[in-house]
């Protein structure tokens, strides 16, 4: 690229480093979103984990209270079995 004249050089050489300024601006604009992007992606981490040992601690809760009902059931079928035989052999 060739100039006419000094002036022209000077210039060009200006607009250049305006535009390297401009973009060293956005540059740090953006080393500040994506710092703040990071604090959000922890956040969201931390949130997502302790939702997980919550449902977890649900989940287990759950089965525990699934097996008692379980006994319960069995216990019941067991006496209600009781009961028809006794009348079975009650009545013969």
């Amino acid at each position: 690229m060739q100039f006419a004249s000094y002036e022209e050089f000077w210039a060009a050489l200006t607009r250049l480093y305006d535009s390297i300024l401009e973009m060293r601006g956005r540059l740090d604009q953006t080393d500040e979103t994506v710092a703040r992007m990071g604090d959000k992606v922890d956040t969201l981490a931390e949130a997502t984990t302790r939702l997980l040992h919550a449902t977890e601690n649900l989940h287990a809760v759950a089965e525990k209270h699934e097996h008692r009902l379980d006994r319960n059931e069995i216990t019941v079928e067991a006496i209600l079995e009781d009961l028809r035989r006794n009348r079975q052999t009650g009545t013969q």
